[in-house]
């Protein structure tokens, strides 16, 4: 039975643990905290913190493991580079992560390629700018992220050293700010080729920078699409990049669409399990797949419809978690606890009560539903 090693302990990474338990494989999580889902569930938890190269690569030399899996962490995809050096399938080189990572490296790479992403710009130009973003290079869950509109030199430096502060490298950089609805692609691909791939609207309800709700678009503009496959595809080839997942984050306005990130790892919050029960696909084991030797999973004849809705619930001033007090009935299809009843939910993106799958029989029922998400009508934490 060969023995596999996912980098991650993280409850969004339960649907590529459960791919590879199918599988018949013998599974190892890693992670620091024993405290996380995985860690707990796995008997083959071993306590480490995977964000030591070092350390990592020995606990691999030790145990002989055939396969590593990153999770869903930046983190997680950036050591299994480091420590791959050849000796594993799947994963990308450490110069190739880097570039999609590093979201100054990426904007100038895609800006070459003829990708659509917002303009960065100096500290000067931003100055005449009517709005402007400021972002650190490398953080994530919206953190150290400022828009500032008209903005002053004043406060555009304290945005810049906001956002330089949050970065684990202390670079930040300045984008000419563009509005639009966020969706996500997520697509995978075999030889440069797209063989399945998805859009999923995506809403920041509570926190601005972070995404807590989100549905799968099922008759999502097909021109776009197609562009965003040709955006994949460029990507794919360019970077010399291994089979899998690339799923990236955009902006659609009007007339256009940006791309705002691009990752390689799969997203977290359980994005796999919103689009398993939505259509049916494997997308935890299609994930997997190319790590273990495999070709990622084709779409197939056989789709389902699902409307439903994944919410991460979060608190914007910060309050006490009670339970979950709905204004009116919902088909709950899952929820995942994430804080005990009396437990203070810190303000998003510090905190989180739990995650919900709600299920809708029509697309009006889904719409009435999503628009009281986002208004924060749907439920409350007390009685």
């Amino acid at each position: 039975m060969p023995k596999v090693l996912l980098v991650d302990t993280n409850r969004a990474a339960y649907t590529i643990y459960q791919s590879l338990l199918a599988h018949g494989y013998d599974v190892f999580v890693v992670g620091g905290n024993p405290g996380e889902p995985l860690a707990k569930i796995c008997p083959n938890f071993i306590q480490l913190d995977y964000s030591d190269v070092s350390a990592l690569d020995g606990l691999i030399k030790q145990e002989g493991f055939e396969f590593i899996v990153p999770g869903c962490t930046d983190v997680s995809y950036k050591v299994c580079a480091e420590v791959n050096r050849g000796r594993f399938p799947g994963i990308d080189s450490v110069e190739t992560t880097q570039r999609i990572n590093c979201k100054a490296e990426f904007r100038a790479l895609a800006g070459g390629l003829g990708i659509p992403v917002p303009r960065v710009v100096g500290f000067e130009e931003a100055l005449n700018l009517q709005a402007v973003i400021v972002k650190p290079v490398d953080s994530f869950s919206g953190r150290g992220i400022s828009i500032l509109n008209s903005p002053s030199s004043d406060k555009l430096l304290e945005a810049f050293n906001e956002a330089c502060g949050v970065s684990k490298s202390g670079e930040a950089l300045i984008e000419e700010f563009v509005s639009g609805q966020l969706y996500s692609h997520s697509a995978f691909l075999k030889s440069g080729e797209v063989v399945a791939d998805f859009i999923v609207r995506e809403d920041c309800t509570t926190n601005p920078f972070t995404v807590d709700t989100s549905c799968l678009e099922f008759d999502f503009d097909e021109d776009i699409l197609n562009q965003l496959r040709n955006d994949a595809r460029k990507l794919f080839k360019h970077l010399k990049m291994q089979n899998g997942l690339i799923h990236c984050q955009f902006i659609l306005g009007q007339e256009r669409y940006w791309i705002i990130e691009v990752t390689r790892r799969c997203p977290g919050d359980l994005y796999a399990l919103l689009i398993e029960m939505s259509t049916g696909y494997p997308y935890g084991a299609s994930y997997a797949g190319p790590f273990l030797g495999e070709d990622p999973l084709p779409r197939g004849a056989g789709r389902l419809r699902e409307r439903i809705i994944r919410h991460t619930a979060t608190s914007q001033e910060g309050e006490f978690l009670w339970g979950f007090n709905f204004n009116q009935p919902v088909d709950l299809k899952f929820l995942v606890p994430l804080a005990e009843a009396g437990k203070y939910i810190n303000p998003s993106p510090y905190g989180r009560a739990g995650l919900l799958f709600i299920s809708a029989v029509s697309e009006d029922e889904k719409n009435e539903l999503y628009i009281l998400i986002k208004n924060k009508k749907l439920f409350k934490y007390s009685l």
